[in-house]
């Protein structure tokens, strides 16, 4: 039986769309003699709909959608994923579903039992899990089909979560009774650079206890802050990687699954984790943009790491005729900042506009004198410069149509060193689950890998928001190798100060970074959605309450 393992890029909602990629590859598999061709979970739909789900209209469209594909299966049979209707009165009102189609029927509707409800994910929240298990039987072979977490029910995939805690049942122990030749697992997988190598480890540890070959089908593409990175894989039965889909990209795979443990072993490539991020946050803003038919973009170049890191990604993502900066100097900008950020324009090859801010920084002063009287110029002050900044921004967005991407780190939205309508401002956060040590390995990979773009200078000196004379980021805060080792424990592994305080002896440091970050809640609520990079981004999935005292 020869398989296709079609790895597309969806765009949520727009089913026309997607239902033309997905018959455009039944098409192509007919062509090439395919028996079975598979696509990745809810791929009529795109994952995730979210709340489109409680759109009765939406589901209904859906349903055309499925039964428009189908008509295209003659001669073929496919696996598509959609939501379908539970048509018991108990539970929820949709499944997360597997469709089986041959030759113009569907056959069957698998649906999946493990719904997540972690992290970015609510499943739960609008499909009932299935408690039926049943086998495809398909030219003489017995399909075991699961969808996405039904292959990881019995791993402890994600960290120190702990899913035996929440999930009884197991998908794949009620399927191996029937003793199936290969098992599918149809996929809505987002990209995590600290996640990418545990997958392949799930499905190979998988085949080898059931001693059952896997077609694993992910999908690919960004749908705003999730990022999707395909790697659609075959594991034969002796746990070893046979075929492999690219990565960050679609693609069409094929496999003939009766000699499916004759085929080479692909050896392991390792690549760089910052090659994996950088490929990653270019397709997470040029999905942006595409999706929500945006064309152009803008953003402040300070002269900067962060800034000129966002715009190597986005001139990467969006071609250089598609995006602008704007400096926009004070008096305390230092005469490198404006050389290096025009040295960065210019080697990007983009349009740039230099506005001095400085008369409008003296005016707001001069406007707030009377109210700010008697007191002493502090961050007041200096944040005022950022929201001049931030405003000029949205004017140019408003004014030529330019979306403005934000260039925070993780770092500074961790501790709350970013200015409310200020730096703040944008569309989309580029850089904001990437840690400020990770800001520079990120610079020093796209220079040496992708293209000498960075200014060497705005690498190598002394970070700063130059909002006052000779201001420098340890100024006040930790050197960011201590900083970050902090955040990541405290954000990432979720550990406690004292249990941060046995890796690294500095409890005052400690203590001062936590309440940092305790304190910005309520800053980080509002920041732009954040391109998704590692297992725990801001944004919806670390929801912390505003007001909690902890």
């Amino acid at each position: 039986m020869k398989i296709a393992l079609s790895q597309l890029n969806f765009h949520i909602g727009n089913l026309k769309y997607n239902s033309e990629k997905i018959i455009n590859a039944i098409n192509k598999a007919k062509s090439e003699n395919v028996d079975l061709i598979i696509f990745s979970e809810l791929s009529v739909c795109g994952y995730s709909p979210l709340d489109m789900l409680e759109n009765k209209g939406f589901i209904k469209d859906c349903e055309n959608a499925i039964n428009e594909i189908v008509t295209h299966t003659k001669g073929i049979a496919a696996i598509i994923g959609a939501p379908t209707i539970n048509p018991n009165q108990k539970g929820k009102t949709l499944y997360n579903s597997a469709i089986f189609i041959e030759n113009g029927d569907i056959i069957k509707t698998i649906n999946k039992t493990i719904l997540p409800t972690y992290d970015v994910f609510d499943e739960y929240r609008h499909f009932e899990p299935n408690d039926i298990f049943e086998i495809i039987e398909y030219k003489n072979k017995k399909i075991a089909v699961t969808i996405c977490e039904d292959l990881w029910d019995e791993q402890k995939a994600f960290g120190n979560f702990d899913k035996d805690t929440l999930y009884q049942r197991s998908p794949l122990k009620y399927l191996s009774k029937y003793k199936p030749d290969f098992i599918v697992n149809i996929a809505a997988s987002p990209y995590s650079h600290n996640h990418a190598n545990t997958r392949t480890e799930i499905l190979s540890n998988n085949a080898i206890k059931y001693s059952t070959p896997i077609i694993y089908v992910n999908q690919t593409g960004a749908n705003t802050d999730l990022i999707f990175d395909g790697g659609s894989l075959v594991i034969n039965s002796k746990g070893q990687k046979v075929v492999e889909a690219n990565y960050f990209e679609e693609d069409f795979k094929t496999v003939n699954i009766d000699n499916i443990d004759q085929l080479n072993e692909i050896q392991k490539v390792e690549l760089s984790k910052y090659t994996y991020i950088y490929k990653a946050l270019v397709l997470g803003v040029k999905d942006y943009f595409k999706k929500s038919g945006f064309k152009k973009a803008v953003l402040g170049l300070s002269g900067g790491i962060d800034s000129a890191l966002t715009l190597a990604i986005a001139a990467g993502a969006l071609g250089s005729e598609n995006v602008e900066a704007i400096l926009m100097p004070s008096a305390y900008s230092s005469e490198h900042s404006v050389t290096d950020a025009v040295d960065m324009a210019e080697r990007c090859k983009i349009k740039y506009h230099i506005i001095n801010i400085e008369e409008l920084r003296q005016s707001f002063e001069k406007t707030m004198a009377s109210v700010f009287k008697g007191t002493e110029p502090g961050i007041t002050e200096e944040n005022l410069q950022a929201r001049i900044r931030g405003s000029i921004l949205m004017a140019y967005s408003n004014k030529f149509g330019n979306i403005v991407l934000n260039h925070s780190n993780k770092s500074e939205i961790a501790v709350g060193y970013s200015t409310m309508y200020g730096d703040m401002n944008g569309a989309i956060s580029v850089i904001g689950d990437i840690y400020k040590t990770e800001v520079y390995e990120l610079s020093n990979y796209i220079n040496q890998n992708i293209k000498d773009i960075i200014p060497q200078n705005t690498i190598t000196k002394a970070p700063s928001a130059e909002l006052r004379p000779n201001q420098k980021d340890d100024d006040s805060l930790p050197d960011y190798e201590l900083l970050d080792r902090i955040l990541f424990e405290y954000i990432e592994n979720k550990l406690s100060a004292d249990e941060i305080e046995k890796l690294t002896d500095n409890r005052e440091t400690i203590d001062f970074v936590i309440k940092l970050v305790t304190k910005s809640e309520f800053k980080r609520f509002q920041s732009p959605p954040i391109l998704r990079m590692s297992l725990k981004a801001f944004g919806f999935g670390r929801r912390i309450p505003i007001v909690a005292k902890f």
